[in-house]
């Protein structure tokens, strides 16, 4: 008996497995195994890349058809993920995420006056919640229902100085044979959608919002679908 197909559901460090809950019953309702890593209790391991990477190889079955989405500062993850889960029918798909940066950290992928910025908000060795990094207009825009709002923003990590440092390591061959996909949703993202065409990715976007995937669920997962189908 074949092992079921999965999508695996990276959630970025900076918030938590609740931006998946409103489309985890649409893609399930479409044939989907669905697994979500929770990444927070990860932040404090020595290495989060490593346990990062481990968390999601853990939630598919061996030998099963794989596909990886990451969303936000979750992108910079996917290659590793791709190596532990160790197949070569893998799908890895970049929601308005980062793209990979091997060999350097995230601060150290950062522009000088973003890196700058990064450190002075910095408290005691750790990032404040990222619901602080916004003015509360901006996040009763991006999330305008209450009870969405209060659940994605609940319980938001601070995260360890030493995960913003890690340098993370060079991909491997699984990575490097998987197909991926990179589906802009704001045009926040438009220059790394623009950088992930030139290396060869597959590129669909939308006019919608960082978080469609919370606010507008049916219309991402028929992008997500679709973009698998093509």
């Amino acid at each position: 008996m074949l092992a079921e197909p999965t999508m695996v559901l990276v959630h970025s460090p900076l918030l938590t497995s609740a931006t998946w809950d409103a489309l985890r019953p649409h893609l399930e309702a479409a044939g989907w195994r669905v697994a979500v890593p929770d990444l927070r209790p990860l932040v404090e391991a020595p290495s989060f890349h490593a346990a990062v990477c481990a968390a999601a190889a853990a939630s598919v079955a061996p030998g099963a058809p794989i596909v990886v989405v990451g969303h936000s500062r979750a992108g910079p993850y996917l290659p590793g993920i791709a190596n532990a889960i160790g197949t070569d029918r893998l799908d890895v798909v970049f929601l308005d995420a980062r793209l990979p940066h091997p060999g350097t950290s995230w601060i150290g992928s950062l522009p000088p006056e973003r890196a700058a910025w990064l450190r002075e908000i910095a408290v005691s060795g750790r990032l404040p919640t990222w619901d602080t990094w916004f003015p509360t207009s901006s996040l009763g825009d991006l999330l305008p229902d209450p009870g969405q709002r209060r659940q994605v923003l609940h319980g938001l990590p601070e995260l360890p100085w030493k995960i913003v440092s890690e340098v993370l390591p060079t991909p491997g061959s699984p990575w490097h044979s998987a197909r991926r996909i990179y589906l802009q949703l704001s045009a926040a993202y438009q220059s790394t959608a623009e950088q992930a065409e030139e290396c060869g990715y597959r590129v669909r976007r939308v006019d919608a919002d960082h978080l469609a995937m919370v606010t507008q669920p049916t219309m991402v997962t028929d992008l997500l679908l679709s973009a698998l189908r093509a």
